[in-house]
């Protein structure tokens, strides 16, 4: 619980578009719950350029956020769009890239 008593979101969700890139800025927990929407933001990205997807804020995935991944990994391919994920992600995110093997699949970028 955060000091001001409120609890933090279990999922947010922040797009901002800027001369043709768009980030998808996650926060919280990727999962069934919030999958659909996070697949549909980067979809919507991917319409009008490239697609910078900052995962540094999220404490939890599980195998839907991995899926959603892979299917943007797709749409950006057939598109033929750049797809990039800010590096400097939660353990707990990584270990669970790591362990699916999308991790080497994934287009880093170093955080600014």
């Amino acid at each position: 619980m955060s000091s001001d008593g409120a609890d933090p979101p279990l999922f947010a969700l922040d797009v901002s578009a800027d001369d043709g890139l768009t980030t998808v800025a996650v926060a919280g927990e990727l999962d069934l719950a919030s999958s659909d929407d996070f697949t549909a933001a980067i979809a919507e990205g991917l319409t009008t350029g490239s697609v910078l997807v900052d995962l540094s804020a999220l404490t939890f995935m599980d195998s839907s956020g991995v899926r959603a991944l892979n299917i943007a990994l797709r749409e950006a391919s057939q598109r033929e769009r750049e797809l990039r994920v800010r590096a400097g992600m939660h353990p707990s995110v990584v270990q669970i890239l790591e362990l699916t093997g999308m991790m080497s699949l994934l287009p880093l970028e170093d955080p600014r």
